[in-house]
């Protein structure tokens, strides 16, 4: 990987170097964005000692000219501990490789040429895929080292490949040859296609292959269809593992090779109000709550509560939105989401979950998000447990 790189570079200097001032043109003209964070966490779990934590953070980004065919890109990430807390790593706010109440990341650091809708990047990169993201549920997330190239020159269609040789998760500065579901050596590769060409439907198809793990097949349906002024929408999910390798463990809650999960949605969104009713049903024993890295895209996802976990969990989940009238000072939603999940499999565990949230927009740039859940398990091996989340955010 690291030989590839150093060509890349190679080659991005000789293209630049074929215009006088084009290095010096790419990076006057390019651009800074940011982002500040600040991060409240506090879980109770019953018979047992909290954890909670403040830390305080964001990221600083900046790009090259990327209206040139070569462009690079780099983005430091941060986390802090402001006040006191409490075991602190069960937060994942900071960097638990080192116990340390602080966490400064390089999540991204690529060089990127793009032509005709084409776009290769190589480096450390940030991915939007459902079983390798960047999940943004922390002030740091995951990212990636390896190559990612995209390509929307087909009509109506985004193909993708990826190639991974190290990920960093969101509790680590360093780049390892480790997922979320364990470790590997010859890298992760994925292959994906996204069609849209069929008026409201969107198909979406993924293909991962890591020979030491597992490979998954993921293939998912979305349609909407607007009538008056409500949008009707429906979905249905598959995920398919399969092919264990040395380091495959079948009953990790993260990924396994007997992943067999089937997924439903039915929703409305009107123009104040939305009600989505999401169901699914794991058939293996293999959980699928991180996959790869970062968090898993599954349809009945909650704040913590979900139902991607092992030992065949059926799961269903009903959310509602409402849009609270503006005010002067900006516009605020509320969120109701119930959660019912039991398991098909003795080693498990049911539960109901309760889930709230407030989230006010100020402006474009600046919001407060206040999460609530609650989970209730009904096995007496597993203690009750509640998470609550302040999340201001200011973006520049």
């Amino acid at each position: 990987m690291r030989k590839i790189f150093l060509l890349f570079i190679l080659l991005s200097t000789l293209v630049y170097a074929r215009e006088e001032g084009s290095i010096s043109d790419a990076f006057s003209r390019g651009k800074v964005l940011g982002n500040l964070t600040l991060f409240n966490y506090n879980i109770d779990k019953k018979n047992e000692e909290n954890a909670y934590a403040t830390a305080l953070g964001g990221f600083l980004k900046y790009t090259t000219d990327n209206t040139r065919p070569l462009f690079g890109s780099a983005r430091f990430h941060h986390s802090s501990a402001v006040g006191p807390y409490k075991n602190k790593e069960q937060t994942l706010l900071f960097d638990n490789d080192n116990d340390a109440s602080s966490l400064t990341a390089l999540s991204e650091a690529f060089i990127a040429y793009h032509h005709n809708n084409r776009v290769l990047k190589a480096g450390n990169v940030m991915l939007a895929t459902p079983m390798m993201n960047d999940d943004t549920t922390r002030i740091v997330p995951w990212s990636y080292q390896g190559l990612a190239f995209t390509s929307e020159s087909l009509l109506d269609t985004k193909l993708q490949f990826n190639y991974i040789t190290k990920i960093r998760s969101n509790t680590s500065a360093k780049y390892k040859k480790e997922s979320a579901s364990g470790s590997f050596d010859k890298g992760i590769s994925m292959l994906s296609a996204n069609y849209e060409g069929i008026n409201e439907l969107s198909l979406q198809s993924y293909y991962y292959h890591a020979p030491e793990l597992y490979s998954t097949f993921i293939a998912q349906l979305d349609y909407k269809h607007v009538f008056n002024t409500n949008l009707f929408c429906y979905g249905m999910q598959y995920f398919k593992s399969g092919k264990g390798g040395k380091y495959n463990n079948r009953l990790s809650s993260n990924g396994g090779d007997d992943i067999d999960l089937l997924s439903f949605r039915f929703g409305i969104d009107e123009e104040k109000w939305a009600l989505m009713l999401n169901y699914s049903q794991n058939f293996g024993l293999s959980g699928i709550v991180r996959g790869y890295g970062g968090l898993a895209q599954v349809y009945t996802t909650s704040m913590v509560a979900n139902g991607r976990g092992n030992f065949k969990p059926e799961t269903w989940m009903l959310k509602s939105r409402f849009d609270m009238e503006p005010l002067k000072f900006g516009q605020s939603e509320f969120a109701v989401w119930l959660t019912n999940t039991r398991v098909h499999d003795p080693r498990g565990s049911d539960f109901n979950a309760y889930y709230s949230h407030i989230r006010h927009y100020f402006n474009a740039d600046a919001s407060m998000y206040l999460r609530f859940e609650s989970i209730d398990y009904l096995n007496e091996h597993k203690n009750d447990v509640n998470y609550l989340r302040l999340i201001t955010s200011y973006d520049f």
